[in-house]
């Protein structure tokens, strides 16, 4: 018989995401799940040290934790961010890592360590100044525009090197002071999310923009259809979750003329149409890579969980 975990699930939108209500099924298989709001999250410092608390428990009571919505609208992101860092310093399983989503979050930053981890990644510039902007425009010829922080495709602008490309810059740099360029790729009318838990990827599909439109986000009306990877592909995946250190992620590739480019890699990526596309629920692989983690990861005064089975 498998020890019961206690797996808490933070998130500030458990009625409204889809996603969150997924991955609290998916962590009762093992045992307890214990949704945490964000909002509800304290700390005490005191001469016995650091503790954090949440209505009705001590976070040291629980056995590791999903990150799957940690910032709303309610609560302090700046209090939080420290949590949650002090949460993992602690030695305490928290996927995804706080430190991997920022860094996930910061397009620049994703960039600077994919490109550092000598993954194929396109050339990338960050302008704070149209007279800069249309020098990376004239050098590129066609540029993808956008913000800096963001995801779910929004905000997103293909610019060409022409007079009403030019003119998008002075409307972006006023709405978000900097502008985040990627030099576009040539490839096929679709792209790849590969969506990898751990060191492999659980599933993967095509992503093929609306009528009309150029983006292949789902989000933004894009369809999905399954597709396998070839090894060579996956490896460039998983290599691109480890350059940011994420757990769990939603990879985005694009297939270009000199092979598979890492455009993006998500931070708390949604699976809703992975699921529809491939019949896969990746709240299931997330919990069962946290479960792992858990057991392999030495607890306060060196405890180990011996063994721990879905109880299905």
């Amino acid at each position: 018989m498998g020890k019961t975990l206690r797996i808490g699930i933070i998130t500030a939108y458990l009625a409204e995401d889809w996603h969150s209500q997924q991955l609290v099924a998916a962590a009762k298989a093992y045992g307890d799940a214990v949704v945490i709001r964000p909002e509800q999250l304290a700390a005490s410092l005191t001469r016995d040290g650091v503790a954090l608390l949440t209505r009705g428990l001590t976070l040291d009571s629980m056995d590791g934790f999903v990150l799957a919505r940690g910032f709303g609208e309610r609560g302090n992101a700046d209090f939080l961010v420290p949590v949650y860092q002090i949460l993992e310093r602690t030695g305490t399983v928290l996927v995804n890592s706080i430190n991997a989503v920022l860094t996930a979050i910061d397009k620049f930053e994703s960039s600077y360590r994919l490109q550092q981890a000598g993954l194929p990644t396109p050339n990338v510039a960050v302008v704070q100044d149209a007279g800069m902007g249309r020098q990376v425009l004239r050098a590129w010829g066609r540029a993808v525009a956008k913000p800096l922080f963001g995801s779910l495709g929004l905000g997103i602008e293909l610019l060409e090197d022409t007079a009403p490309g030019r003119a998008v810059l002075p409307v972006l740099l006023e709405r978000f002071g900097a502008v985040y360029l990627q030099e576009y790729i040539s490839r096929p009318e679709r792209d790849i999310r590969a969506f990898v838990v751990g060191d492999r990827v659980e599933a993967s599909m095509y992503r093929r923009a609306a009528p009309g439109s150029w983006v292949t986000n789902i989000h933004q009306g894009g369809e999905a259809e399954a597709c396998e990877l070839d090894p060579a592909t996956q490896r460039l995946a998983v290599a691109a979750a480890q350059a940011i250190g994420l757990d769990y992620t939603g990879v985005d590739l694009l297939e270009g003329p000199e092979g598979p480019v890492v455009i993006e890699v998500n931070g708390n990526p949604l699976w809703r149409g992975l699921l529809q596309a491939t019949g896969r629920n990746m709240a299931d692989a997330i919990l069962a890579w946290v479960v792992q983690r858990i057991l392999t990861t030495t607890r306060k005064g060196g405890e180990r969980h011996a063994e721990a089975t879905p109880q299905r």
